[in-house]
């Protein structure tokens, strides 16, 4: 699993060594911390993080607005963020509004506060409700991209799409297997299979979907695939075309 990795914009040194403290016991993974207009946008552009938790003001001046203008003028480079601010003036409140934030947090704010504010910024960036991948109440998974955010208790880390060797129906949940890592989610495999690249992923049994790029052998005789991790799961001969589809093979 990958931490996420968040960006600090502030401009008061124990403020941001609060704020660091506090992410990190969340285990988050910080990329750095940036006190000036000039230093954020460096540090974005040199160390891309998952999301940017940014001081409106800036030295007296509205420049965490302005670097949240530039964020949202990246094109692919495009990252969610999060304003703090210490004013609770109306003013500001619109002024930071027209940049589109994920949550906006009041100074003082606790540790609790802090935690749900991330949440909702990395699952409102899905574009997914909230708890969509729900496994139990302590633990659920937002897809964004070429990963899944996967929370477990106060954790939320980072799993990227490519270490999935592959997704079982186990009961009424799917079990998603990533390198030696297990995960439970509340979701069909029809609906997991249509959220995910749909040629990296295939389902291959009822029961089973493969990362196609985790598949070492096939045994046709035995209905069987090998994985990269050494695992062995069973095929149906009913998806056996469309999965032979995907690859080349050579006669």
């Amino acid at each position: 699993m990958q931490p996420v990795k968040i960006m600090i914009v502030e401009d008061d040194p124990q403020q941001a060594a609060l704020l660091q403290d506090m992410l990190l016991e969340q285990d988050y993974e910080i990329t750095g911390i940036a006190g000036t207009l000039p230093e954020a946008l460096k540090l974005f552009y040199t160390q891309p993080p998952d999301l940017v938790v940014i001081d409106v003001y800036l030295h007296g001046k509205r420049d965490g607005i302005t670097f949240a203008t530039q964020i949202n003028e990246s094109g692919d480079m495009q990252k969610p963020f999060i304003f703090l601010t210490s004013a609770a003036d109306r003013t500001t409140f619109e002024a930071a509004r027209l940049t589109t934030p994920f949550s906006y947090l009041l100074k003082p704010f606790n540790e609790l506060e802090l935690q749900y504010a991330m949440e909702l910024a990395i699952e409102r960036s899905a574009g997914a409700d909230t708890g969509q991948f729900t496994a139990t109440a302590e633990k659920h998974t937002v897809l964004i991209h070429d990963f899944f955010f996967v929370k477990n208790g106060n954790t939320l880390a980072k799993i990227m799409l490519d270490d999935i060797l592959y997704i079982e129906v186990e009961g009424k949940y799917c079990k998603i297997v990533a390198g030696k890592e297990k995960y439970l989610v509340q979701q069909p495999l029809k609906l997991l299979l249509e959220r995910l690249p749909e040629q990296q992923f295939i389902r291959v049994h009822r029961n089973f979907m493969v990362n196609i790029r985790s598949v070492m052998k096939l045994n046709l005789q035995e209905n069987e695939i090998v994985l990269s991790g050494g695992q062995s799961i069973l095929y149906s001969r009913r998806y056996l075309d469309s999965f032979l589809h995907l690859f080349d093979v050579l006669k």
